[in-house]
């Protein structure tokens, strides 16, 4: 998987927490410049599934959170099940914040204020390519490197180092989070996102530092892409797209992580921001099946790919969503 799609998952998933100090805010482009302008001569079919019982159907709509201006997502069906339902379920909106979710601030204030700076623990070499890394990213290096390394790393991923014409301003969570306020509709939260969030700060072993001063040490210190996957390939034009492509055309990858690789970081980040939480969506869904009615769920596209996702979860609990044929 190229960096600049687990760029995006990352970028996405960081952005939900809005109150993560030193979030870096997607900035919108007037214009997409011409490396980056993209076609689509298909007309566009996301993937989406039904779950549903006697007096009970749910939607599940497997999403991009950040997209380029003028991206074409909706279909004639999608609109018509916009239409029907009675609430919109996303991951975490700011418009149904949880009454009692953990404040992430506080939580992370306290991890940094008792914790040795990430260079101190590294190898002399490691810390040396750990400030070439930061620096990369145009983050500052003492905020950076007093957050736990999980963090860090996600932090980082957020802004990547370099131009991207994506933003959450044209994700698909966004555009449907205003049409359903427009409409005077229920929006609901799924997750406390500060509770996913908490299982990362608490991620800060000597196994995970172990493996960054092992991945800085064998980086090259070219590019921050390059550290996070050593096959990168610049890519522009519908290339640059592709997943974006994919994902409106409704294809679906037979497996799916966050491409980190296999060792503890990517181990952790799986489990953590795919695993998990597909594990609890299930619960969620089936629980939410006792209550009348007609729901969108909109959610991460990954969600749905792979033997660990949200679809396989259900089965385990008996249930089965059925893909919508458009």
């Amino acid at each position: 998987m190229h960096w600049k799609f687990v760029q995006r998952i990352l970028a996405a998933f960081a952005a939900l927490f809005l109150t993560l100090p030193l979030a870096v805010q997607a900035q919108v482009q007037s214009a997409t410049p011409d490396r980056y302008s993209f076609t689509q001569d298909y007309e566009p079919s996301p993937a989406m599934w039904e779950l549903s019982d006697e007096d009970t159907t749910i939607y599940m709509l497997g999403t991009f959170h950040s997209l380029p201006r003028g991206f074409r997502w909706r279909s004639e069906r999608l609109n018509a099940i916009i239409e029907q339902a009675d609430v919109l379920v996303v991951e975490t909106s700011v418009y149904a914040i949880p009454p009692d979710a953990i404040n992430i601030d506080t939580k992370l204030a306290a991890r940094i204020a008792n914790r040795l700076p990430t260079s101190s623990r590294l190898s002399d070499a490691g810390a040396t390519r750990w400030r070439e890394l930061i620096g990369m990213s145009g983050l500052n290096f003492a905020a950076i490197d007093s957050m736990p390394v999980m963090v860090a790393l996600l932090t980082m991923g957020m802004n990547g180092g370099e131009f991207d014409t994506s933003s959450p301003l044209y994700g698909v969570e966004t555009i449907l989070e205003r049409e359903f306020l427009d409409r005077e509709r229920p929006i609901v939260s799924i997750e406390d996102s500060g509770e996913v969030m908490y299982s990362l700060l608490r991620l800060d072993n000597s196994e995970l530092l172990s493996e960054l001063d092992s991945s800085l040490t064998a980086w090259d210190g070219k590019s921050l892409n390059a550290f996070f996957d050593a096959d990168h390939v610049e890519q522009y034009g519908d290339a640059y797209w592709e997943a974006e492509h994919n994902w409106a055309r409704g294809f679906l990858a037979e497996e799916f992580d966050l491409g980190l690789g296999d060792g503890a970081i990517g181990r952790a980040f799986n489990q953590n921001l795919l695993d998990r939480r597909n594990s609890a969506w299930a619960l969620w869904l089936e629980e939410r099946l006792e209550e009348p009615g007609t729901v969108l769920l909109a959610v991460g596209a990954g969600h749905f790919e792979g033997d660990a996702s949200v679809l396989d979860m259900l089965e385990t609990r008996g249930l089965v969503a059925e893909r919508i044929e458009y």
